[in-house]
């Protein structure tokens, strides 16, 4: 499970350190390279911005649940346990 989890928060590390200026560094790379066009950059870099949006949810999303379902194997007591302790408790000292 951590093997999976390592490789699912690096690539969504590189998704999450995207920044405009460097999605931008990218595409003039390209365009150095003769794979891009120029008037292209701006719907290329506004795609690459999304694309980490969207890695950056999708990482996050995947990281709750594991943490979520890590959480559910320990033996602790929820936040309802916690209110009918101090409810029962409650009821004891009235009395």
């Amino acid at each position: 499970m951590f093997e999976t989890l390592d490789k699912i928060m690096l690539a969504g590390l590189g998704a999450m350190s995207m920044t405009r200026e460097k999605a931008e560094e990218i595409f003039d790379e390209y365009v150095e390279k003769g794979k891009a066009k120029k008037e292209n950059r701006s719907g290329f870099v506004q795609d690459l911005m999304d694309r980490a949006d969207k890695t950056k949810a999708d990482v996050e999303k995947i990281i709750s649940e594991q943490i979520d379902k890590a959480l559910a194997k320990q033996p602790m007591a929820t936040k309802d346990d916690i209110k009918r302790i101090e409810a029962k408790l409650d009821q004891l000292l009235a009395k």
